[in-house]
């Protein structure tokens, strides 16, 4: 074998050896960039799930200055049934409804064409733990009710039954407690109250007016947007 044909032979095996490695290396890369994605995909899942998991009321308030104060409150009430709400409270100037959660800001936007909005806010509560909480004594106090009503079934003494009795008794009391609060909040959470205050727009009298035009015409004179 001459020393051309064994140069052109070590060349072969040094040009498939560079593209073994570059194949090889390529892969590896292409199986990382694949489990990291994988991996963000998994870690955005689960924080997308542990929020749905939370409890969070959701409560507003509004400002709006309107023209008359009559028409705007019986409005409202309207559009809160049309938003499958209901109203808690009215008074001239001062409507308190309740709106399904999830259409909060979408009512709140049909409000604000009533008129000049002066503020609005909302407002959030994070109630997670406490309704974990108490939804966890609950089931306890659950389970306990069952195992003493197994033993009621089963006790002969009159002493025990009248200590099961009144044990069962303070157990009822409080589960009916605790399923009390975890209505109100799974009602809280549901429904959004929202607070309205109407501020009727004042209108100026006929020397009020000339004080008006003459406020206006002194600002154009010295003022400029």
């Amino acid at each position: 074998m001459n020393q051309i044909t064994k140069t052109i032979i070590f060349s072969c095996l040094i040009i498939g050896l560079f593209s073994c490695t570059k194949s090889y290396s390529g892969v590896t890369r292409s199986n990382y960039n694949v489990n990291k994605t994988q991996i963000s995909d998994k870690s955005k899942a689960k924080a997308k799930k542990e929020e749905e998991k939370r409890k969070v009321i959701y409560n507003g308030s509004m400002t709006v200055k309107v023209k008359k104060l009559e028409e705007q409150t019986k409005q409202v009430t309207e559009k809160a049934d049309a938003f499958g709400g209901y109203m808690v409270s009215s008074n001239l100037g001062n409507v308190t409804v309740r709106i399904p959660a999830a259409k909060l800001n979408d009512f709140m936007n049909e409000v604000a064409t009533y008129g000049e909005v002066e503020s609005r806010n909302v407002y959030s509560e994070d109630v997670t733990d406490g309704y974990a909480d108490i939804n966890m004594r609950l089931e306890n106090a659950q389970k306990a009710r069952e195992r003493y009503l197994e033993l009621f079934k089963k006790a002969i003494d009159v002493t025990d039954i009248l200590a099961i009795e009144k044990e069962l008794e303070r157990l009822n009391g409080e589960i009916e407690q605790m399923q009390g609060i975890i209505n109100s909040y799974d009602k809280r959470i549901e429904y959004s109250s929202v607070s309205i205050y109407f501020i009727e727009k004042v209108k100026p009298g006929p020397v009020g007016y000339v004080f008006y035009y003459l406020y206006k015409g002194v600002k154009f004179l010295f003022v400029r947007n």
